[in-house]
Formats: C-alpha cells, sequence, structure tokens
C-alpha cells in the first residue's frame, strides 16, 4: 500500500509519517509539499497511490487545481481526502464536486482515522 501526502506543512507531514508508520511499517509514503510537484509527479509516472491526503490551501498549486489538473489528464487515484483545517461549508460543498474525493478530513487527523482509512482501501 502507498500513502501520499500533500500538505506545505513540514510539522504536519512529519507526524502523519510517524503515525502511519506506527499503523503498519509496510505502507509506502510518498510526500509533497505542494500541488505542483505531486502533479508533475503523477502525471510523469500514473503511479498507483492507495490513498491520497491533499490539503486544500498550498503555495503554487492548490488542493482545488490539483484535483481540477487530475480530472482534466483523467489521472485516477484510489482514494483522496482532503485533509484541511478549514471548516468553510463552501469548501465542504466544492468536495463534492469531485468523483475522486472520498472524504473531508478536518485537522488534525487523528490514528483511528488513519487506520479506517487504510483498511477501506
Amino acid at each position: 500500500m502507498e500513502i501520499c501526502i500533500v500538505d506545505d506543512d513540514k510539522v504536519y507531514q512529519l507526524l502523519m509519517k510517524k503515525i502511519i508508520k506506527k499503523i503498519d511499517p509496510s505502507i509506502s509514503i510518498k510526500a509533497f509539499y505542494n500541488g505542483e510537484d505531486a502533479y508533475e509527479y503523477y502525471k510523469k509516472t500514473r503511479c498507483d497511490c492507495h490513498v491520497l491526503l491533499l490539503d486544500i490551501n498550498m503555495p503554487q498549486m492548490d488542493g482545488w487545481e490539483f484535483l481540477k489538473r487530475l480530472n482534466d489528464e483523467q489521472i485516477e487515484i484510489s482514494q483522496i481526502y482532503l485533509a484541511t483545517s478549514s471548516i468553510a461549508y463552501s469548501d465542504i460543498e466544492k468536495a463534492k464536486e469531485y468523483k475522486s474525493v472520498k472524504g473531508y478530513l478536518t485537522k488534525p487527523i487523528t490514528k483511528d482515522k488513519i487506520i479506517e482509512i487504510t483498511q477501506q482501501s
């Protein structure tokens, strides 16, 4: 299984990596600090990431633009979860426009939530 983290917060990425490795050390983790780097990676490799935790507000390319480009290029990722500190109703509703988005998670994301996500994939 591979989990990808797309988030500009280095502390959040470190925390998520530690939580994921405690759950299952065999899980492969890829991390990107902005949507542009993640998009270029997926565009080139068409890798089979099982779960992607995607922040909405990032520099260079935000989560919304990342999702739009994936849709435009017909790049599929099994399960995308928006992982954000935003509780704005408009963001929650916008997330529903993307069939690839399986959930909207408000930070901080707990170990139990990660376990639930990994069991669904």
